[in-house]
């Protein structure tokens, strides 16, 4: 099986990477999902699983633009186009789940990754509608134990083990070719005391 993970070279699209011996494609080596959308979709073409990681930060920021979605979007259309096999998981948060006034500016991370949860449940839909034969899902993931979120002053010591969500992604993978899971949540206790 041949998985291509986008931001695939630190944090949790680095165990992706380690885990299923993926390919990485991110601003490293080229390419960058506000820019190269088409390009990462064409290259997906030659893989069975897609692994939508990579963030393109802030919409408001001049070179981001909803990247995520942008991807999923050229992905999906190519692979109907294809008539082609295989998964696209895409990486959400549950800061989507928090609605916040926009004081003292608007937190567009939240925005767009509703965005994107929006389109992988449409994607997901798709199969179930037997209009698609890839399956899509998306991980809804709270705060990550990487390297970078512990560095931040507002860690508290507890993150989602990205070992954990690499077992997510495995047991989604061994479903029965007529089962899709549309989206697992993952949450953690912030404050958790071991």
């Amino acid at each position: 099986m041949k998985v291509l993970v986008t931001g695939g070279n630190k944090g949790l699209g680095k165990y992706i990477v380690d885990r299923f011996n993926a390919t990485s494609i991110s601003r490293s080596n080229g390419y960058n999902i506000t820019k190269h959308a088409r390009e990462i979709a064409e290259k997906s073409l030659h893989y069975d699983v897609f692994v939508n990681n990579a963030f393109d930060g802030p919409p408001q920021e001049e070179w981001a633009d909803f990247g995520q979605v942008q991807v999923l979007h050229e992905v999906y259309t190519l692979w109907k186009a294809n008539n082609k096999h295989g998964h696209i998981i895409n990486v959400g948060s549950v800061g989507e789940r928090t609605i916040v006034a926009p004081e003292p500016s608007f937190e567009t991370y939240r925005v767009a990754k509703a965005a994107l949860k929006h389109a992988s449940l449409q994607s997901s839909r798709a199969f179930k509608d037997n209009l698609v034969q890839f399956k899509t899902t998306l991980l809804t993931l709270d705060r990550l134990d990487t390297e970078l979120t512990r560095s931040r002053a507002s860690w508290t010591g507890n993150g989602v083990d990205c070992a954990s969500v690499c077992d997510q992604i495995a047991m989604i993978l061994t479903l029965n070719s007529n089962s899709c899971i549309e989206e697992i949540v993952t949450s953690v206790n912030l404050n958790f005391d071991n």
